[in-house]
């Protein structure tokens, strides 16, 4: 019995919301073409006129007909400015429907694919949406309508006379040809141009942000010299292009108008000879005039609309890579707060360095973490990838049974609580900082600071909690920032927080009010990881690990632990004392339970 041949389906890749938002506006694009075509008709009606005016009204002398001939094409003219002006409108409500309907989902999928391939590509691609709506509503956008009509201009010279057709359509083709030849002459520098600029304000940014150090070093002087330097080679590309223009603008105007006087002497030199009617004089000139002027708008706006078609491959390729959460479970209404860390791996980038190695653990509800190891050990990358920051390269982490990328992908990141080593306060109120930038509770917001010891100082700003930290308070001092950064990770509940050095700008008041606000959350049953340098603080801790070379090479409680290979002075050094106190100890680790399997 034979069988009948399979046929493989091919699954076609999902329609990105930009190409949705655009096929939505197909119908509002066809009245647009509707608008313009209607409109270069309308434009046909001036050289009508002049024809009808030698061929009829100075024939027979008619004041009637001169009058209702003035008044229809009046009208017309009147209609066709309306026509022009309603394209327009359409074009730019379009541009701000587009932007307004994408900005949510671009937002989104920038995030992410900065979070997981590329910032700076995801910060292009959402000033390429800016683009796409400044393109809609800029002149080049209806110019693209109108050069579809250039034909028709051309082909009515036809009409009139075949040489006045070539000739119209030669000089087209020629300063079309000059416009690309320009284009192709400055698409280099101004790239050139556009990279140094970009360079310039690189550095600008870099030492308005480390102007202090720069300041205090004595290397003003430098930074300064290397903006400028950028700079003037933006400058100098700028030149290079402008010098281009000029040179193609030098040929091209001076032909537009010889082509224009050959046009009205052909014309006249087909009355004279060949007994046509004077009115081709003016009407082959007048069409002309209307065939010329899209083409030129269209070579003026060519790089506004190949601006818009990159801005569009860059967009929609991003809205493609970034595939989009699978809502494959539910966030539990109660999490407890269960986390297991399991095998997890972490490659450094660009190399196949393993930077961790098999990381894993189990922490109950309300139990406190220490991590400790050497610098470059691997415990801020851990930190990371336990808050869902960076993503491992193998393995993973599970708080209540659910990937920790599921939990942010479904808007579980309030639930958890981090304070990075390099501290960034976003917002523009102190209370828009603690309370992450949502309509926070104040009474939150207070409880937020008391734990991290900071209400006092805050209700002696100016406006207390609404007072304005310019620039997130970068200016601040860093203990007030530290402060600023606990009392974010502590506000809302949460129930894992992470905590990288989060008492290395404290002073002992600091450090008590953070062991008591540490002891309350894990009272609430809210799991704790503390990463640190300084062991004084993991006596609030149940649990130690230490790691070394991006694995755990010890894993216990937190008594056990210390008085195995902490409690001895040869660990705050660097090299390892050897002796028979040193082998002890590290046999005694490799003798320790393994780290916890889920």
């Amino acid at each position: 019995m034979l069988m009948p041949p399979l046929r493989l389906q091919t699954m076609s890749p999902p329609r990105t919301p930009l190409k949705t938002a655009l096929r939505a506006c197909v119908g509002s694009l066809g009245l647009v073409f509707a608008y313009s075509c209607s409109y270069n008709l309308l434009l046909l009606a001036p050289s009508i006129y002049l024809l009808q005016i030698y061929d009829r009204v100075l024939s027979s002398r008619s004041s009637d007909t001169l009058l209702m001939l003035t008044l229809i094409v009046a009208f017309t003219v009147v209609v066709g400015g309306v026509l022009d002006a309603l394209r327009r409108a359409a074009l730019g409500r379009m541009g701000e429907w587009l932007e307004e309907e994408l900005h949510p989902a671009t937002l989104s999928t920038c995030f992410k694919y900065a979070y997981e391939v590329d910032r700076a590509r995801a910060s292009e691609a959402y000033r390429d949406l800016t683009t796409l709506r400044q393109f809609a509503q800029s002149g080049a956008c209806s110019t693209l309508f109108d050069v579809l009509w250039t034909p028709l201009f051309l082909g009515v010279l036809f009409l009139v006379h075949p040489l006045l057709g070539v000739i119209g359509t030669l000089s087209a083709l020629l300063l079309l040809g000059l416009g690309l030849l320009g284009d192709r002459l400055t698409e280099g520098p101004l790239a050139r141009s556009a990279a140094a600029q970009t360079r310039s304000q690189g550095w600008f940014g870099m030492a308005v942000g480390n102007l202090h150090v720069i300041r205090a070093m004595g290397m003003l002087d430098g930074a300064a010299r290397l903006i400028r330097q950028a700079a003037q080679d933006a400058r100098s590309e700028q030149e290079v292009v402008q010098r281009r223009h000029e040179i193609i603008m030098l040929i091209s105007k001076p032909m537009r108008a010889l082509t224009q006087v050959l046009i009205m002497g052909t014309a006249a030199w087909l009355v004279l000879e060949q007994g046509r009617s004077p009115a081709i004089i003016f009407a082959a000139s007048m069409l002309f005039g209307r065939a010329l002027p899209p083409i030129e708008g269209a070579i003026a706006g060519w790089k506004a609309f190949a601006m818009a078609q990159a801005a569009y491959r860059r967009l929609n390729g991003i809205m493609s890579a970034v595939t989009p959460v699978a809502n494959v479970k539910t966030l539990p209404d109660r999490p407890k707060g269960d986390l297991i860390v399991n095998n997890v791996a972490a490659v450094l980038p660009g190399t196949s360095h393993l930077f961790l190695n098999g990381v894993s653990f189990c922490l109950a509800p309300g139990e406190c973490l220490g991590i400790i190891g050497p610098s470059g050990s691997g415990k801020s990358t851990l930190g990371k990838i336990i808050t869902g920051i960076s993503a491992p390269t193998a393995g993973s982490v599970l708080l209540d049974g659910v990937d920790i990328s599921v939990v942010r992908d479904l808007g579980g990141g309030r639930r958890l609580g981090y304070l990075p080593q390099d501290i960034d306060l976003f917002g523009e109120t102190v209370k828009d900082i603690i309370g992450r930038l949502g309509d926070a509770d104040l009474q939150k917001v207070i409880e937020a600071a008391k734990m991290a010891g900071l209400h006092e100082t805050i209700i002696r700003l100016p406006q207390a909690y609404d007072t304005v930290l310019v620039g997130g308070g970068a200016n601040l001092p860093r203990g007030f920032r530290q402060r600023l950064g606990l009392a974010r990770a502590f506000f809302g509940d949460p129930h894992l927080v992470v905590l990288d050095e989060p008492n290395s700008s404290l002073d002992a008041l600091g450090e008590r009010m953070l062991f008591d606000a540490i002891e309350w959350m894990k009272a609430t049953n809210t799991s704790v990881i503390i990463i640190t340098h300084r062991i004084g603080i993991l006596g609030v801790t149940d649990k130690i690990a230490i790691m070394q070379d991006g694995a755990v090479t010890a894993f216990g409680e937190s008594r056990e632990v210390f008085e195995r290979c902490l409690a001895r002075p040869q660990v705050a050094s660097r090299e390892p004392v050897r002796g028979r106190s040193d082998q002890n100890c590290e046999r005694s680790v490799a003798t320790s339970p393994q780290p916890i399997s889920p």
